[in-house]
Order: structure tokens, then C-alpha cells, then sequence
């Protein structure tokens, strides 16, 4: 390692210095350079004692315990601080360069003035075309057909009546030594209290035998009898009876009768029974149950095919006669019958309507202008059949929001690298524009992107 000398004039005192406690300054005649060797040992003549040039060590960092240090200016601290900072802000200027580049974005929102363009046009539906005419204001028609054998059936207004009279056996003892014919049509009383509900004020608890029957001494007979009234009040549980005719006479208490199971049939109700009319009726409510369902069917055919048909489209229909079984004066409560029918209509692919519908209607944005798609609407409703084609047409109705000025991706290209204060003036005077607002980022980012994918343009349309 090179040691550094200096060159310096001694003081007249060297002991003294040593003894002040200044660092003590050796040096050696090995350790000069040959310029610090003294004249007198080089050849040349002495110079004056008063000023000798001597050599000597600066003492290095190892000195003894308690030896003093030369004095600092003090420059070095200021220095490293400001070398610091300098570096410490060139890499915070150099990380928002990167997030800069990487995160810089525009988001401009613009409110433009905004109106409705309708448009109305009658559109033919021509099946002898195959693709949209734009100059006839046609598409493509599909005829579709369909054919069902229906089953229907037709209630029966007609009634008959069905009152009933309830019967029954009875079984008849004679307890008395003589003998009792009773002939048919012998009344028979059960109980008042077997009657629910209660018998009328002109409704009698009487039974009648069907038959002529004789009772002999001390035996017993089995006889059918029927309620004098029709009702279901006679439809009596089992009972005892006695014989009215016999009143006041000896038999009396000796013969009587006795059921052993409920009488049925008894009823005041009526029952269907098919009318003239009925039959003509059944007839045309199963051509209607036909065409319905052979709409079902129509309607189900061009759907499945992805077809479109407007409401109260005409739909042809051939409805046969109905095959019925039943006649006049039969006891049932639904006619039935089969029934062939067909149906044809002429449909329409909804995407060649709404193609031609947004054509139209966009062909008709005054210049300047730009059409929100997003509110572009398309309805259609039947029209009838066309006079001069003879073919089914249809009323085509369009409309779309418009908007003055330029389009979003122009505005980006117009927007490109401007100041945000530039921009704002570049949008007001865009006609039309009502009221702007810019959103940069990075915060301290100033202009608009020179990048157009990293500016996004909102047109709040309202």
C-alpha cells in the first residue's frame, strides 16, 4: 500500500509539539521520494538552515489510545444526505413512470341532447323468395301445414225424469186361526220415525204389495211391496208394518209384516236423455274442439322449426264432418265423436323481419347523428292479405335513440394525448354536447392516453 507523505517546514520546537500532545510525526529517509533527498547528500550546495524541506507519515488510523484525530470540515454529511434524496426520488419518479405506463387511463363521459327516430313500413311475407328484399320491403315466407284426426265429446242438455219409488220384501205372519187374503195393492204402514227427513202433509208412510197373496193360520208369507211416493225419504231402514185395512177388526193385532233389509230405489231426480239438439250442438262444439286443437298443433309445428307468426294471423282451416254414435232419446251425459281437421299458415324467420327493421330504421339517421343500438326496437303486427299479391303482410315498426356528434371511437382518436383542459374544450364544442366530465388516472396524471385502448368513452344518454 502507497503511504502518503507531505512536505512541510518543521517547527522550530519539535519536542515542544511532542510534549503538547499533537500527533507525533516520524519519518524515515527509506520513505521519501527522491525530490525530498537533501541537497547536500545530491551534490548541490546546502541551502540555508532557516528553511530545511523535510518529509514525514501521516500517522494511519491505528493510533494509541487517547491520540487525537484531525479536524472534519463537515461537508461529507451534507453531501451523502443530498445524494440520498436524489436517489430516493429519482426511483419514486421512476416507479410512477411504470405505473404510469402500465395503469394510465382516460374514462370520459359525455352527455349528448338525444331524440327518438320512428320509422313505420308494411312488409310482405313472400314465399316465393329466399332471401330479404330491401327494395320490395319483403321476406321470406314458409308455408306450413298440419292434419290431426280430433276426439271430442259435447255435454247433454237434454232430461228426462228419474223420480223413483222405493221397494223392497216384506214378510207377512198370520197369527190368527182363519185365514187372510190381502189382494194387490194392500197398504202396508211402517213407522212415522223410519222416514228421514219427515214426510210431508200430503205424503203417506204407506207400502203396497205387488201381488195377491193368502195367509194362512199360524204361517207366514214372503211379499214385494212399493212406496206409495217416489223420494230417497222412502229408502227406509228395516221395519215393522201393519195392515191399515184391517182396522177395528180382530186381525188386526194378529197379522203384521216384517222387512229385514233397507228399501231402495226411491229418488225425485232426473236424468240426462239426448235431444234433437243435443246431436246438432255435439256437432259443432267438436268442430270447434278440432280447430283448436289443430291450432295447438300449427302453432307447436312452427315453433319447432323456429318460425314466427303475427297475432291474428289468417290460418286456413278444413274441418270434416264429426262422427257421432250416439241418437235421440239415449241415456247419456256426454256425446263423443271423431273428427279429421287441417290447418296452413304462412310464417316468417323474426331475424329477416328485425335485419329489415334495422335496416330501414337506421337508414333513416339524419347525418351527423349516431344510433344507440342498444335502444333499437322492432314490432310487428299483422296487416292482412296484400291486394295486389294476395300475399299475408305485415306492419313493420322501428325506432332508435339518435344523438348529435361523433361516434366514441373518433372521440378517442380526437381526445388523443390531450390535456384534460384540452379535452374538455375539444368535447363542448362537438355538437350537441350538453355536459362532459373526464376522470385521469394515475392521480397525477394530466393528459389523455396516447394508447386508444386505455380511453373509454360513456355516452350517458338520457
Amino acid at each position: 500500500m502507497v503511504k502518503k507523505v507531505i512536505d512541510i517546514i518543521p517547527p522550530q520546537n519539535w519536542s515542544a509539539g511532542q510534549a503538547s500532545g499533537e500527533p507525533e510525526l516520524r519519518y524515515s529517509r527509506e520513505e521519501l521520494p527522491q525530490s525530498a533527498v537533501l541537497p547536500e547528500e545530491a551534490g548541490h550546495e546546502s541551502l540555508p538552515e532557516s528553511k530545511p524541506r523535510i518529509t514525514f507519515a501521516v500517522p494511519k488510523a491505528g493510533f494509541a489510545a487517547g491520540a487525537a484525530k484531525l479536524p472534519d470540515a463537515g461537508g461529507g454529511f451534507f453531501k451523502g444526505l443530498f445524494l440520498k434524496l436524489a436517489i430516493a426520488a429519482a426511483v419514486i419518479m421512476a416507479a410512477m413512470y411504470g405505473l404510469d405506463v402500465k395503469f394510465a387511463k382516460a374514462v370520459i363521459k359525455v352527455w349528448p341532447e338525444t331524440s327518438i327516430l320512428h320509422q313505420e313500413v308494411k312488409v310482405a311475407v313472400d314465399p316465393s323468395i329466399g332471401a330479404v328484399d330491401k327494395n320490395k320491403n319483403a321476406v321470406p315466407g314458409f308455408a306450413i301445414s298440419v292434419e290431426k284426426t280430433v276426439n271430442g265429446e259435447s255435454p247433454v242438455a237434454g232430461r228426462k225424469s228419474a223420480q223413483g219409488k222405493a221397494f223392497g220384501t216384506v214378510k207377512l205372519f198370520n197369527n190368527y186361526t182363519a185365514a187372510q187374503r190381502l189382494v194387490k195393492g194392500t197398504r202396508l204402514q211402517a213407522p212415522l220415525e223410519k222416514f228421514q227427513p219427515a214426510l210431508a202433509k200430503d205424503e203417506t208412510p204407506w207400502f203396497r204389495t205387488a201381488e195377491d197373496i193368502v195367509l194362512n193360520p199360524k204361517s207366514s208369507s214372503v211379499v214385494k211391496v212399493v212406496a206409495d211416493f217416489s223420494g230417497e225419504k222412502y229408502n227406509i231402514e228395516p221395519s215393522v208394518f201393519s195392515v191399515p185395512g184391517l182396522v177395528g177388526t180382530a186381525q188386526y193385532t194378529f197379522i203384521y209384516g216384517q222387512s229385514f233389509e233397507k228399501f231402495a230405489g226411491g229418488s225425485q231426480d232426473s236424468a240426462p236423455e239426448v235431444k234433437k239438439e243435443d246431436l246438432e250442438n255435439a256437432k259443432i262444439a267438436i268442430a270447434e274442439i278440432a280447430k283448436e286443437e289443430i291450432k295447438k298443433e300449427l302453432e307447436a309445428k312452427v315453433k319447432q322449426q323456429g318460425l314466427e307468426i303475427a297475432d291474428q294471423s289468417v290460418e286456413k282451416f278444413e274441418i270434416g264432418e264429426p262422427a257421432i254414435t250416439a241418437k235421440t232419446g239415449d241415456s247419456i251425459a256426454k256425446i263423443g265423436g271423431q273428427i279429421l281437421a287441417k290447418a296452413s299458415i304462412v310464417a316468417y324467420k323474426k331475424t329477416d323481419l328485425d335485419n329489415l327493421g334495422r335496416e330501414f330504421v337506421l337508414g333513416k339517421v339524419p347525418a351527423g347523428n349516431t344510433a344507440n343500438l342498444d335502444s333499437l326496437e322492432i314490432k310487428s303486427s299483422y296487416a292482412g292479405i296484400d291486394a295486389a299479391s294476395g300475399r299475408p303482410s305485415l306492419a313493420l315498426a322501428a325506432q332508435v335513440m339518435i344523438y348529435s356528434g361523433m361516434s366514441g371511437n373518433d372521440l378517442k382518436k380526437g381526445l388523443s394525448e390531450k390535456s384534460a383542459n384540452e379535452a374538455r374544450i375539444f368535447l363542448m364544442n362537438q355538437p350537441g354536447t350538453k355536459e362532459t366530465e373526464i376522470q385521469l388516472s394515475p392521480p397525477w396524471r394530466f393528459n389523455i392516453p396516447r394508447d386508444l385502448n386505455r380511453i373509454e368513452v360513456q355516452m350517458i344518454l338520457d
